[in-house]
C-alpha cells in the first residue's frame, strides 16, 4: 500500500469519526470555525460553504444543525456576548460586601474581565463593522447587549441596596450609566489598540470605581 493510499484511508477514517460526534459538540466545532470566518471576512464575506470547510464537514452537516449563515451568525454571537450567566451578579467566597468599595470592586472584577476576553472583543468590533453592512442585524445586537448589560446592572444595584451600601433613589438611567466607562475604555482599544489606548487600563479602572463611589454612596444622615 503506497503512503498516498494510506494518507487517503486515515482522512476517510478521521472524516468519518467527526460525522458521528455528539450534536452539541457538533454545533461547537461549527460555531468555532463561524467564530474564525465571520472575524477575518464579515458578515457578507463569510458563506456557509467556508463554515463547512474550516469545520471539517459538508454544508449538509451545517444544515443539520442550522438553517443559514444568519442563525449560525446568531447563534455564535449569543454563545459569545450573551452567556447564560451574563445576566447575573454574583459576589466571590473573597468578598461578603461588607462595604461599598468591596462591593463596586467584585461589579467591576467582573466587567472587566468579561470586556478583556478577546473572544469578547472580537465580537464586538464584528458588530461595529457590520452596523453599516448589515445595520438591522448590528441594531438588533446592540440592544440585545444593552439589555443584559441592564438586568446585570439592575442585580448589582439591587444587592448593594439590600445591604445599605447603595442608596436607595437609584433609577433606571442609574443602571444603564454603572457600565459606561468601562463601554468606553473598549471603543477606545477597539478602534486605537491597546498600545496606543491615552489612558492605562487601571487608570480607567480607578477612575470608574470614584465614579461609581460618588454616585453610588449614602447620604449620611
Amino acid at each position: 500500500m503506497t503512503d498516498t493510499h494510506q494518507n487517503k484511508l486515515h482522512k476517510n477514517e478521521s472524516t468519518n469519526k467527526r460525522r458521528y460526534l455528539p450534536s452539541a459538540e457538533r454545533k461547537r466545532e461549527i460555531l468555532k470555525a463561524a467564530f474564525d470566518e465571520f472575524s477575518h471576512r464579515g458578515f457578507l464575506g463569510t458563506s456557509l460553504e467556508r463554515i463547512a470547510a474550516r469545520a471539517g464537514i459538508s454544508k449538509s452537516g451545517i444544515y443539520a444543525h442550522y438553517n443559514s449563515k444568519d442563525d449560525v451568525f446568531e447563534d455564535m454571537l449569543r454563545s459569545t456576548l450573551l452567556p447564560p450567566e451574563g445576566n447575573t451578579f454574583e459576589l466571590s467566597d473573597t468578598c461578603e460586601a461588607a462595604t461599598l468599595s468591596c462591593l463596586v470592586d467584585e461589579y467591576l472584577n467582573q466587567l472587566y474581565e468579561r470586556l478583556s476576553n478577546p473572544d469578547v472583543q472580537a465580537m464586538f468590533r464584528l458588530l461595529m463593522t457590520e452596523s453599516g453592512r448589515v445595520p438591522d442585524l448590528a441594531q438588533y445586537w446592540g440592544q440585545q447587549l444593552l439589555d443584559q448589560n441592564y438586568t446585570a446592572n439592575q442585580a448589582f444595584f439591587q444587592l448593594g441596596i439590600q445591604r445599605g451600601l447603595i442608596r436607595p433613589d437609584v433609577s433606571s438611567s442609574d443602571y444603564l450609566q454603572a457600565a459606561s466607562p468601562s463601554l468606553m475604555w473598549l471603543m477606545v482599544l477597539l478602534v486605537l489598540g491597546p498600545q496606543h489606548s491615552p489612558v492605562p487600563f487601571e487608570e480607567v479602572r480607578l477612575l470608574h470605581k470614584r465614579l461609581l463611589i460618588e454616585r453610588l454612596q449614602p447620604v449620611s444622615a
